[in-house]
């Protein structure tokens, strides 16, 4: 047997045994990058049992006659913070009359909602100031360098919704530019809801700010929701269902719920009184005044709005 034929003839098993064993490596590593390693990927909720979203459905509204839903306010992000990933916080800030919060910039951009009082943000660098009252809500972002002040009467209540990056942790929104003392009079702030946003609909984003009013007992359709929501509960509870997980969760006045919108859930009031509602949510601005919600299809079983009946 010459040399070359020798040599093909004990390397041809070896090269089969190879090409083997990289086939075995490479299923191994594909295996794992579909359990969780390799590239991230967008999560996507896994199918529930009796809930079926159903194929080209477009945005609707999930409430019946019994719910009434305002849209208070509506503005685009002109972009969000560089540092992803983020999170949504929820500050309250309350100022005595008089009180002063000095120059600063935002750390993330924000939906800021007015409940109570007024408040006055003067815009340094425009020599432009603005006051929002009970009902009203603004944006905020990093510019411009602004300060703020309750030049009301009466103390001030504000829900501060803001997308900040999560290396803040729970540290401040705010970047002053000055140290030391950064207000003055009495002021009362603290992060009350903190959740990080692991899913963000496609950019670009707004916020809208929407008022819920229920009637007694009355109750939304199961849906699910086109971006990331915060609740906050003005008057009476609210009453999250989600059937495909076979749980449920009431929470109080001055209670915050969050939603990601990925998840079918029905928004119940349980008690025979009416309930408010207040919504931020992070939306697509493609969708610009059309509904934020998405029926599911429930394999037949009733889900209609206005049947109030307790299951």
């Amino acid at each position: 047997m010459t040399r070359r034929r020798l040599a093909w003839a004990l390397g041809a098993p070896l090269l089969a045994l190879a090409l083997v064993v990289v086939g075995l490596l490479l299923a191994r590593v594909s295996a794992a990058g579909g359990a969780g390693g390799g590239v991230p990927h967008r999560t996507t909720l896994p199918a529930a049992s009796g809930v079926v979203a159903r194929p080209g459905v477009q945005p609707a509204p999930a409430w019946g006659e019994n719910v009434k839903v305002e849209v208070l306010f509506q503005h685009a992000i002109e972009r969000l913070p560089e540092d992803a990933p983020y999170v949504m916080r929820v500050t309250e800030l309350e100022m005595e009359p008089g009180a002063k919060i000095f120059e600063h910039r935002q750390l993330g951009v924000g939906a800021h909602v007015v409940v109570r009082g007024a408040i006055t943000i003067e815009d340094l660098e425009a020599g432009q100031s603005a006051t929002y009252r009970a009902g009203q809500a603004y944006v905020e972002g990093p510019q411009p360098l602004h300060r703020a002040e309750n030049n009301g009467e009466g103390p001030n209540r504000v829900l501060m919704v803001d997308i900040l990056p999560v290396s803040r942790k729970f540290d401040g929104s705010q970047q002053f530019t000055e140290r030391g003392r950064h207000n003055s009079g009495e002021i009362r702030s603290g992060p009350y809801s903190q959740v990080p946003l692991t899913d963000l609909p496609a950019e670009p984003l707004m916020f809208r700010v929407s008022q819920w009013t229920f009637g007694p007992k009355a109750k939304t359709v199961e849906h699910t929701r086109l971006g990331p929501t915060m609740f906050f509960v003005q008057e009476g509870t609210a009453h999250i269902r989600k059937d495909w997980a076979n749980s449920s969760m009431t929470y109080g006045t001055d209670g915050y719920l969050f939603e990601s919108g990925r998840e079918p859930f029905i928004l119940e009031n349980k008690p025979a009184r009416p309930s408010r509602l207040l919504s931020i949510e992070l939306l697509p601005a493609s969708l610009g005044q059309a509904p934020s919600s998405i029926p599911t299809d429930t394999s037949g079983r009733s889900n209609r709005a206005d049947d109030s009946t307790d299951d």
